[in-house]
């Protein structure tokens, strides 16, 4: 696994030559400036060389210096090792949900007005009729990255014989269901995850209208669930910032799904789940 971290400071000019001396990816300039490195090595060098002991008339950490992590990425090795995956990646937005302005209302249920707090679906999608690629058999939708949906042709063939189950999708104009058109119907996980004190355990519950929630970023290994159970793809029983819940995958869907080219085998769309 490689970390990716950020940096940014009002650089002042000595700092300016001790970091444009690592090789970094930009050339660094006075002022406020940021960056991003992937290699170990040269953040340890620039957290030991900021973290020395201020001078008598100079501090040796410039003004607003911050450094977080920002990402991670796997590779083909750690992806090949995992069971199952996070997916990331669902599919090119095709258009929003209808209404957009008041969608969320019929769709969804919720317990905390706007926020996305312990949100249910409880009616299907309207959308305006999705204009499909040659070869596309996915897409998702604009503010509603967690759901998916699928070329009805292709859910029989092959994802039906797995026991995915499906669900409409509504016409917005006519309010009938699209002829070709389906919705992924996610079940919730069967056991929670271990994620307490994880690298997603960053928010508090106070930051979510009272509901805990946990990290949108890919920041590691994904959490692995408290106990194991049978499945091809789950929702997680715990709620992501901003109110959106992971998609959990088998292996054997992650292959079908690289085969139908819905997703790619690299980190853009998977992250590995870390085994117990």
């Amino acid at each position: 696994m490689i970390k990716r971290y950020s940096f940014f400071a009002k650089w002042r000019k000595k700092d300016v030559i001790f970091l444009n001396n690592l090789n970094i990816n930009k050339t660094i300039t006075e002022g406020y400036d940021g960056f991003w490195i992937e290699n170990k090595d040269t953040y340890i060098k620039i957290i030991d060389h900021f973290s020395k002991k201020n001078s008598l008339f100079e501090k040796t950490e410039p003004p607003k210096f911050s450094t977080s992590l920002i990402g991670v990425s796997f590779s083909k090795k750690e992806l090949d090792e995992a069971k199952y995956y996070n997916l990331v990646g669902t599919g090119t937005p095709k258009g929003y949900p209808q209404p957009k302005e008041g969608y969320k209302k019929i769709v969804f249920t919720s317990e905390c007005g706007n926020y996305r707090v312990n949100r249910k679906q409880i009616a299907p999608f309207r959308i305006n009729k999705p204009k499909w690629n040659i070869n596309q058999v996915n897409f998702s939708m604009e503010w509603e990255w967690d759901c998916m949906f699928f070329k009805k042709e292709f859910y029989p063939e092959v994802l039906a014989p797995l026991g995915i189950m499906s669900r409409e999708v509504l016409l917005h104009s006519t309010g009938k269901p699209i002829e070709d058109t389906i919705q992924l119907d996610i079940p919730i996980a069967e056991s929670k995850l271990l994620i307490e004190n994880s690298e997603y355990d960053v928010y508090t519950p106070e930051q979510s209208c009272g509901k805990k929630q946990y990290s949108q970023q890919n920041l590691d290994f994904f959490p692995p669930f408290e106990k194991e159970f049978d499945f091809h793809i789950c929702y997680t029983q715990e709620e992501f910032y901003g109110g959106f819940k992971r998609i959990i995958i088998s292996k054997e869907l992650c292959q079908i799904l690289v085969k139908h080219q819905v997703i790619k085998y690299h980190s853009a769309h998977l992250i590995p789940m870390k085994s117990i």
